[in-house]
């Protein structure tokens, strides 16, 4: 069998992701040949699409998380790409959990009912305390929120919270990776998890029309002060509600690492990485409502 033959053989078990079981089966081949005419599937994740440039314009990324998911999966695989794919990222969320608290504080403004918070501690040891009410205000007006700086303080808290407890929660990812038995940097760590953030801080985006339209109704339609405040209070868990697309985004993400495993490890694995990805998301939906109510609370005093 000559050099020729033996290449297109490697190529052949390369494109189904079999290479590192087929080079002991080739002593013949040079080494040199090897190593140009065979890349491991992570290397084809890594430098897959990186050569087609994305673009560096304010809506380049955001077209990218929209229209190919996947792609980006792999591109923030490539460690070149990684420190600007970070600011780029965290830009996206920083900017979509703004417009968020803008949004929400227009839909509370016209409303002309503000939260009112309570201490944790004070909540706990009463039996009839509620952390958050909504209470009216005969005197306000639609700029009262603005002037009085409360709006301002929503808006901090939710966009400081939602990333900060993201950088809370980031050892415990990197852990839960390692136990997957994921091969990951604290770097591939933190790309990703800011990646997830962008993902929900696009989708919050982009459901806030509708809930902007439930929240004009209930300043328009008379209806009861219970339908009210479920209402409102469904805005303020509408980022959690949208955080669901970016855990999605976190597992698919990291289930692209899986290629850095044994052959006889990845089909059982995933499962366990699902499970795992899970267990965080659960943990920081423990921290980031903590978070950003103890941000709320401190900001208005």
């Amino acid at each position: 069998m000559n050099l020729n033959a033996l290449q297109s053989l490697r190529k052949t078990f390369d494109e189904v992701d079999e290479a590192e079981e087929v080079t002991d089966f080739l002593p013949d081949l040079p080494q040199d040949s090897v190593n140009n005419s065979s890349t491991s599937s992570y290397q084809k994740g890594v430098e897959g699409d990186v050569e087609e440039p994305i673009g560096r314009g304010p809506l380049a990324l955001l077209e990218l998380i929209l229209t190919n998911p996947r792609r980006l999966d792999r591109l923030i695989r490539k460690p070149a790409e990684q420190p600007e794919l970070l600011f780029r990222l965290l830009a996206v969320c920083l900017v979509g959990f703004t417009f968020f608290g803008v949004a929400m504080s227009l839909v509370l403004s016209t409303t002309l009912v503000w939260p009112q918070l309570s201490a944790i501690d004070q909540v706990l040891s009463s039996t009839h305390g509620s952390l958050i009410q909504f209470q009216g205000d005969p005197a306000a007006n639609l700029s009262t929120p603005w002037l009085n700086g409360n709006a301002l303080c929503l808006i901090a808290a939710y966009a400081i919270g939602l990333i900060g407890a993201t950088g809370i929660c980031l050892p415990s990812l990197y852990f839960y990776g390692l136990l997957a038995g994921v091969r990951m940097t604290m770097m591939d760590v933190v790309i990703h998890a800011i990646k997830s953030k962008a993902v929900a801080a696009v989708t919050l985006v982009g459901i806030l029309p509708l809930y902007a339209a439930l929240g004009l109704a209930i300043t328009i339609f008379p209806l009861s002060g219970m339908i009210r405040d479920a209402v409102l209070l469904l805005g303020l868990i509408l980022p959690f509600v949208a955080g669901l697309s970016g855990t999605y985004s976190l597992y698919r993400g990291l289930s692209t690492l899986t290629d850095t495993m044994t052959r006889d490890r990845r089909e059982y694995r995933k499962c366990f990485l699902q499970r795992l990805v899970l267990s965080w998301s659960a943990v920081y939906s423990a921290v980031s409502p903590v978070l950003i109510f103890t941000l709320w609370q401190r900001f208005q005093g």
